[in-house]
């Protein structure tokens, strides 16, 4: 063979060193030509390469990593990429001798007739590159591992991290037709007529559940609140009425509160007549006999509490929630996720605290994407609630540190109790006296609102207005703090 002579591809393709050990990573050059060769033929195959595979990490061989950035630079300036124009680029890029020259480009597209086989030879791909990732994460923690600075916590989120957003890539769903999106979506209306429009996790306020369907799976739901307002004990009654009531796994993440408070608050809302107070200083009474019978009224919690996850790590950050959140799936599906509160999370992203904050956010969605459920996460609201004039009702400008909070969430619900500011009635004229506001200040998937509801703050109970002596021939409120001892 002439020196002018083109090599055979094999002979030109650039070379690749294996990994120390021996073993070369997970990889198919032959398919990453293909796809390559495939993409330069056709134009509607450029678009399904960019479409399924969206990074060049998903090639394994650098020359080819260098001919998909050709052809994505061109594609997203409106040009074809054709065999001539590909090579522009990389000469353009200053990477043309790198990448092989001319004859190695043209080489690609003589590996392939046409792009009938294009999605199934991206999705190898991507299966291929998804093993060197779990390689390479196996590599930097065994590395790591063997570090003993480095928190484990730390080490298992990191890990998580990379494995969840392989997970998303591989995820890559195709669109569908109308047609197709037809019978699913009555099915599904077929089933919110036969809940009678309950379609996500009932909230146990009956109002509540008709302007929101109960918590949506996938949404993100901010419940904020000033101090004083009850935002801890609705997040328990919330959890209280998924797992205890509905059987819904359930996992509450405390970063203010150690679980035996959580516990106590709960036993006070389990058992009529005691106040969160009064276990919390053991001013019970009857003593010891006293407690036996509180214990045996609380049952509930010990009997139906598998389904209800507490978890009151300090300090704890968004891949660490995710990373706990992942293996409590993996054992039983999650139908709801509470966090207290995001003000005292860590986020991934360093700099300042709106740009920390605006990652915990969009973490927390993706969360709530990833499982298929609603993420219920407690937010303070700044002091500038307080210095306002008339009833201080919040404003979405209330939510504190970041403005990607309101842009993430898909609901957000401020709570306000007209009682603890000395306003004797709402709007509508019902009495503020054990009754607390929920504000629908945002509903991506529906009407906002404001629903009102009966509460007890002694004992952090929430109940519908109705059967909380708001009705004809209803109990007085008071009727329902009397102990049964």
């Amino acid at each position: 063979m002439s020196e002018n002579q083109p090599k055979p591809y094999a002979a030109r393709r650039p070379a690749i060193s294996a990994p120390t050990g021996g073993h070369l990573p997970p990889q198919a050059l032959d398919i990453e030509a293909a796809v390559l060769g495939a993409a330069m033929l056709e134009a509607d195959a450029q678009l399904t390469l960019l479409a399924i595979l969206p990074t060049e990490e998903v090639f394994y061989c650098a020359a080819h990593q260098q001919v998909y950035l050709a052809i994505r630079d061109l594609v997203q300036e409106g040009s074809h990429a054709d065999l001539l124009t590909v090579v522009a680029q990389l000469r353009h890029r200053g990477t043309l001798e790198r990448t092989g020259g001319p004859h190695f480009v043209a080489g690609l597209t003589s590996r392939i007739n046409s792009s009938a086989h294009l999605e199934t030879h991206c999705r190898l791909l991507q299966e291929q590159h998804a093993r060197r990732v779990v390689i390479r994460v196996g590599t930097e923690l065994t590395a790591h591992g063997y570090d003993q600075t480095r928190d484990p916590l730390e080490l298992l989120a990191d890990a998580q991290a990379h494995l969840t957003s392989l997970h998303r890539a591989l995820e890559t769903r195709p669109g569908q037709t109308a047609a197709a999106a037809f019978d699913p979506t009555f099915d599904r209306l077929a089933q919110a007529v036969q809940q009678r429009g309950l379609t996500g996790i009932p909230t146990g306020l009956t109002a509540l559940d008709g302007l929101t369907g109960g918590w949506q799976p996938g949404d993100l739901v901010l419940l904020a609140a000033r101090p004083a307002m009850g935002k801890t004990a609705a997040l328990l009654h919330f959890a209280r009425t998924a797992a205890l009531d509905h059987g819904h796994h359930t996992a509450i993440f405390s970063l203010e509160m150690p679980t035996l408070q959580l516990m106590q608050r709960m036993v006070a809302s389990e058992v009529p007549g005691y106040s969160n107070s009064d276990l919390r200083r053991g001013n019970l009474p009857g003593g010891l006999e006293q407690v036996a019978h509180i214990r045996q009224q609380a049952q509930r919690l010990r009997t139906h509490g598998h389904a209800l996850h507490l978890d009151d790590t300090p300090g704890l950050s968004i891949q660490q929630l995710r990373a706990k959140c992942a293996r409590l799936h993996a054992q039983h599906p999650l139908g709801l996720v509470l966090v207290d509160y995001i003000q005292l999370m860590r986020g991934d992203q360093k700099g300042n605290r709106e740009q920390e904050v605006g990652s915990i956010s969009r973490g927390l969605k993706e969360l709530a994407k990833e499982l298929n459920a609603p993420v219920i996460a407690l937010s303070q609201l700044s002091r500038d609630v307080e210095k306002r004039g008339g009833e201080k009702r919040p404003l979405l400008s209330d939510l504190r540190e970041s403005g990607s909070l309101e842009q993430d969430a898909d609901c957000i619900v401020f709570m306000w109790r007209g009682e603890y500011y000395n306003i004797a009635e709402y709007e509508n004229g019902t009495a503020t006296a054990d009754t607390v506001l929920f504000d629908i200040a945002k509903h991506r998937n529906g009407a906002t609102d404001e629903v009102i509801a009966a509460c007890s703050m002694r004992r952090g109970t929430f109940q519908d207005l109705t059967t909380f002596g708001a009705g004809p021939g209803a109990l007085p409120a008071s009727q329902f703090d009397q102990p049964t001892f």
